[in-house]
This record gives structure tokens, C-alpha cells and sequence, in this order.
């Protein structure tokens, strides 16, 4: 019986969160677990993962990592109990600790933070176990589990590591872990594939730079349809995660055909999903696949679950990579394009009032021209006027 581990980020990537707002962050501490709302469509995939491995006898294990502090932790906890989603750990990050050691740069730094906490787990795993691993673009979820993917796979050494890390101005309290943790030796597991849900929408390039191992999806439907092609998820999970999405049939369609044009998941690999995702209404219609290749796939099916990436790709340039994924870095490309909306919003707000301003002068100069073409039929209507008379012609 093999082991999959199914490793979550929790903020962005499984409740809805707001970290943007000064008001959102004083609510936060305060919120219980019926406050807390789950992205749509996370819980049924969640459920549909364990079930379809324990379906394939294998066995699941999900965990959470979340930056959020410990005490805090109830809350979270009696959330995924409410929302009935059955987990094997939690990793809170303890603030307060920081804190009181005065060790400021930790509070907001998030790749030492994640990476420890990754190498922490992996170290805890039986040999052979294969890792999935789920997060969001917010932040740096796409770096920390491409190098951490990395590191396990024996292509990034300790010096290396450490030097992005320090380039990505990591604590060096993270640093002194992480060195330690890598020094131990690398546990003997694989990590199978990286899904990142787009939060902010990051442009399909700056995604495919991690290489095939990485999928990014705008929904869960986009990602249960990802990870039904590759064996991890049975019909049914599908089917409920369509239905508690929130999205219309013809939005299901629309990422449907999204999935497909990524080039990942070919459509003939999904016929048996389209089939009944359309038979349900929870789907518009959307293009067959080919016979032939519908009946291939089929058969690959009851095979073990698909390899995500079967060749061995080029390293990520991390050393670039680093200075666009840090915290700063994020913080700094938010600025600008909140900036960059702030001017176009305020060029529009200009050019409508100028055109206000344009057409409320135009306006006045057509009610004083009728005013005064009005005065002179007026006073052409009065007795003893004269009246031009009509030429002749």
C-alpha cells in the first residue's frame, strides 16, 4: 500500500481570506469557525481525494500549513470539522514567539517560514511516499514548493539553497533551520505535482517558469478536472466539486475548455466527465474528443495514477526567480498596479468631467440661442412688428 500526501496552504487556498485591510486583520483573531468561509468547490475535492486513494488503496494523509497564529488555532480547527474535512496535521506559525525575541523580519517573511515547515513534514514521512502539493499566487506558494521539490529531488544543494535564501532576505533564524534540516539528510520521498490557485491572477508565463510539475488553475473545477486526468480524483468527486463551485453551466464550460487549452490535459481524457457534467446541467455543451483517443484513455485509466512530469526539465533560475517571488517583491507589484488602476481610474474620472463640464457649456449655449430665437418670434408676434414678406421666388 503506497502513501499520498496531500499538503494544503490554508489562507487563499482554502478559506477566503483578507490580509489587505486594517480592518480585516483586527476582525481575524476574533472570528469563529462558522465566521470563516471556504473557498467554493475545496471541501468536495478535498473529500474526493482521500476517498478515490483509499479507493486505490493507497493511503491519504492531508495536512495544512498557514501562517496564521496558534492561537487562532481552535477556530481554524472547528472550521474543517464543520466543513467535514478529515485532516492529519496543522502548522501554525507562532508570532507571538517572534515577537518576544524581538525577531521582527520573521513576522512577515513567508518563504523561510513555508520551506521549514515543508522539510519539517518531509522529514516525517515513510520512504516511497509521493507529496501533492496545493497553494495559492499571492504570496511566494509557486517559489518555496518548486525549490522545496527541488531539494528533495537532490538537484539543489545546501550551499545553494542558502544562498536564495539569503537573496530572498529569508530571517536568518529560518536560515539556521533550514540549514540544519537539509544537513540531516534528504527523506527519500517524491514529490509528485505543484497546483497553484491564481489569486492574482499571475500571467500563464510567469507560471510555466517552474516547469510541467507546476498546474495552475482559477477554480476547483479547473483543478478537478487536472487531477481526474491523472488518476487522483474518481467521477463523483468531480461531479461534486462542479456542483459547489458556484459557477454557472456555462462558466463549467468555459474552464473545461481552459483545461484543455493549457496543453496538460487532452479532451479526450475528460469524455466520461464531459458526458455527464452536460447529461447533469451542470455544464453547457462543449466539443467532443475523438473516438479513438476516448477509447485509449479510457483504457490507461485502470492503470496507475499518470506521472506528472516524465522527463527530466531544466532547472528553474531561482537566483532570478527569487526577486520577483520575495514578500517585498509581491508587495511592491501590488503597489504599482494599484497605482497603475489609480491613474487610469483617475484619467477616466478627468475626461468624464471635462466631457460633463464640454457638454453641460454646449448645452447652455443651445438653451441661450433657443432663448433668444424665442425672443425674437416673440417679439415678432406683437402688434404694429413688421413681417419681412415673402419673396416672390
Amino acid at each position: 500500500m503506497n502513501t499520498r500526501v496531500f499538503r494544503w496552504d490554508l489562507d487563499k487556498t482554502y478559506l477566503v481570506s483578507d490580509f489587505e485591510s486594517l480592518r480585516a486583520l483586527l476582525r481575524f483573531p476574533f472570528e469563529r469557525a462558522e465566521d470563516k468561509v471556504a473557498i467554493p468547490g475545496v471541501v468536495a475535492l478535498i473529500r474526493g481525494l482521500r476517498r478515490s486513494a483509499q479507493a486505490a488503496n493507497s493511503r491519504p494523509f492531508v495536512y495544512f500549513v498557514t501562517a496564521s497564529p496558534p492561537q487562532i488555532g481552535t477556530a481554524i480547527k472547528e472550521k474543517l470539522d464543520l466543513d467535514g474535512v478529515g485532516y492529519d496535521g496543522i502548522a501554525f506559525k507562532d508570532q507571538m514567539h517572534h515577537l518576544v525575541r524581538g525577531r521582527f523580519d520573521a513576522l512577515r517573511e513567508q518563504i523561510g517560514y513555508k520551506l521549514t515547515q515543508l522539510l519539517l513534514g518531509a522529514a516525517k514521512m515513510e520512504a516511497g511516499a509521493g507529496e501533492y502539493l496545493f497553494g495559492d499566487d499571492w504570496e511566494s506558494d509557486p517559489f518555496v514548493y518548486s525549490l522545496y521539490a527541488d531539494i528533495i529531488a537532490g538537484r539543489v544543494d545546501t550551499e545553494t539553497t542558502l544562498t536564495i535564501l539569503e537573496h530572498a532576505q529569508v530571517s536568518g533564524h529560518y536560515i539556521r533551520q533550514i540549514a540544519e534540516l537539509m544537513r540531516v539528510g534528504r527523506p527519500q520521498i517524491h514529490i509528485k505535482a505543484i497546483f497553484v490557485l491564481r489569486q492574482r491572477r499571475t500571467p500563464d508565463a510567469e507560471l510555466a517558469v517552474f516547469r510541467s510539475r507546476l498546474t495552475w488553475f482559477d477554480n476547483y473545477i479547473e483543478c478537478a478536472l487536472t487531477l481526474y486526468h491523472y488518476g487522483l480524483l474518481d467521477l463523483e468527486a468531480v461531479l461534486e466539486v462542479a456542483r459547489t463551485v458556484g459557477l454557472t453551466p456555462t462558466s463549467i464550460a468555459g474552464s473545461f475548455e481552459a483545461v484543455v487549452a493549457r496543453g496538460r490535459v487532452p479532451r479526450s481524457a475528460l469524455a466520461d466527465v464531459r458526458r455527464v457534467l452536460m447529461a447533469e446541467g451542470l455544464s453547457t455543451a462543449v466539443p467532443r474528443a475523438n473516438l479513438f483517443r476516448v477509447l485509449l484513455n479510457r483504457m490507461r485509466r485502470v492503470l496507475p495514477p499518470r506521472r506528472f512530469a516524465r522527463r527530466l526539465e531544466p532547472l528553474p533560475d531561482y537566483a532570478t526567480l527569487v526577486h520577483a517571488w520575495t514578500h517585498h517583491a509581491r508587495k511592491q507589484r501590488a503597489e504599482e498596479t494599484a497605482a497603475a488602476v489609480a491613474m487610469r481610474v483617475g484619467g477616466d474620472v478627468v475626461e468624464a468631467a471635462v466631457g460633463v463640464h464640454t457638454d453641460a457649456a454646449s448645452a447652455e449655449k443651445r438653451t441661450e440661442a433657443e432663448a433668444r430665437a424665442g425672443d425674437i418670434a416673440e417679439a415678432g408676434d406683437q402688434p404694429g412688428s413688421k413681417r419681412r414678406k415673402p419673396s416672390g421666388h
